[in-house]
């Protein structure tokens, strides 16, 4: 018998059960053998160090993923239909995964985390892109959309981010209802579809929005100071001193203008966002966000750290108003892409756009943790052509 299998389990295991919690972040030498009940020592004798720990955990959380999805598929074995059908198998997935799986979720979005910054965890990330795609490819076939699957991956991998978020538990399961069931009217070049429950949940956030102070230059400046700490220290690191530190103003000065850590978040939110959008331009003019091409318009660096932010907002209760108005009011960008392309007698809707925005943001973290997978690139220019072609 192999007397070291228990203790690497054991210590992948903290690691994952670390990943579930409070992430990366919260992860040292020290706490994961604390929560092993193993001595540190046994860290560097079997991984070489914490990075060798880090990545096996990451392989392992892969292989979960694997079998969980290998599960479902065998239950699915002789599910067939339309694309209507389709969608709510799609959003029965996204739910089951988030809340019956919610530990395994959070490890996989940490994996994902670490391949946006360090090339040897893109091999782990690549194989997450790859069960994907042999998890939908077969059902998109038996439901005559298998020229989508690249679209319903790319899908799921948007929305699963953000359905993390939490809010009001019946109307996020409604929302994401009904985006798929728009994805699967875009097939019949259908936009505009009444979304009852996403309209409803647009209106209480933004009711519930705090009211923002008005960004005047020292503002702007205390907000791009935010998501400059975020992009270099990570969510955690987002503090009112070191924010200050950063804008080169006093500490009242920002807890004057932002007071609480969430008004923080939301400022740093906000200001990506902008630095992300603000290569596109203004107008209705479509938005070439779908091809990878070498040359992208928006930052990297922001990109990565709204997704931090993304899984900040899904972790920390404080955060609630904030994950309200991340769930829900978003799609500004991406309904200017829509109006670009469809004929004026086919008005783009609050929900067509949050659909777009999903996929963009998928494709995007794709592109982020070294994916490499050419079909992936498609995958929302094949959808948008179904819409625009009808």
């Amino acid at each position: 018998m192999n007397e070291a299998a228990p203790t690497r389990d054991r210590l992948i295991g903290a690691v994952i059960q670390a990943w579930a919690g409070a992430g990366t972040s919260t992860i040292s030498a020290r706490s994961v053998a604390r929560d092993a009940a193993i001595p540190v020592s046994s860290i560097y004798h079997h991984f070489g160090d914490m990075d060798g720990l880090l990545l096996q955990a990451a392989h392992v959380v892969m292989a979960h993923a694997a079998h969980w999805f290998d599960a479902q598929a065998q239950s699915l074995a002789g599910a067939s239909g339309h694309a209507g059908d389709l969608a709510h198998l799609i959003a029965a997935t996204i739910d089951a995964w988030c809340e019956d799986q919610r530990g395994l979720a959070y490890a996989w979005r940490e994996v994902q985390s670490q391949a946006m910054r360090h090339a040897a965890w893109q091999g782990a990330a690549r194989a997450g892109w790859q069960l994907l795609f042999d998890f939908w490819q077969p059902i998109c076939d038996r439901f005559g959309v298998g020229d989508l699957s690249a679209s319903v991956v790319l899908l799921f991998d948007g929305e699963t981010s953000l359905h993390l978020v939490r809010w009001r538990r019946l109307i996020d399961r409604s929302a994401v209802s009904e985006l798929c069931a728009v994805w699967a009217g875009w097939i019949e070049g259908r936009a505009g579809t009444p979304a009852p429950w996403r309209t409803l949940a647009i209106r209480e956030a933004l009711s519930g929005q705090p009211a923002v102070p008005e960004w005047d230059r020292a503002t702007e400046q205390i907000a791009a100071a935010a998501a400059r700490t975020v992009a270099q220290r990570g969510v955690e690191g987002l503090t009112h001193r070191a924010v200050a530190e950063e804008a080169g103003q006093t500490l009242g000065m920002v807890s004057n203008r932002f007071r609480s850590s969430a008004d923080l978040l939301r400022a740093s939110c906000e200001s990506l966002y902008r630095q992300i959008v603000r290569p596109l331009g203004e107008g209705n003019a479509p938005i070439d966000l779908i091809a990878n091409q070498a040359e992208r318009p928006g930052n990297d660096l922001a990109l990565r750290a709204f997704f931090e932010m993304t899984l900040a907002a899904s972790r920390d209760p404080a955060l609630q108003p904030f994950a309200a108005q991340l769930r829900y009011l978003r799609g500004r960008t991406s309904i200017r892409h829509l109006r670009a392309i469809l004929p004026p007698d086919r008005a783009p809707s609050a929900t067509d756009a949050a659909l777009l925005s999903a996929l963009f943001s998928g494709q995007a973290r794709a592109r982020l943790t070294g994916a490499q997978l050419p079909t992936l690139d498609l995958g929302v220019a094949t959808i948008l052509d179904r819409l625009s072609a009808q």
